[in-house]
């Protein structure tokens, strides 16, 4: 995955209020739309989603 086009998101479910996944992407929507109607997709800085990781794991 090339350093530039590192994407760092959430994806919450809307429906439970819940965090469903996490992780890096090499791609983004501009909306957050994902496959599932009920997962939405929010993207964070990389420095977000390193203080962010810590509370998940």
């Amino acid at each position: 995955m090339n350093k530039d086009s590192e994407y760092f998101f959430i994806d919450i479910n809307i429906v439970t209020m819940k965090i469903v996944n996490w992780g890096i992407s090499d791609t983004a929507t501009l909306t957050g739309d994902t496959d599932d109607k009920d997962v939405h997709r929010i993207f964070l800085t990389k420095g977000q989603y390193n203080k962010l990781k810590k509370y998940l794991r």
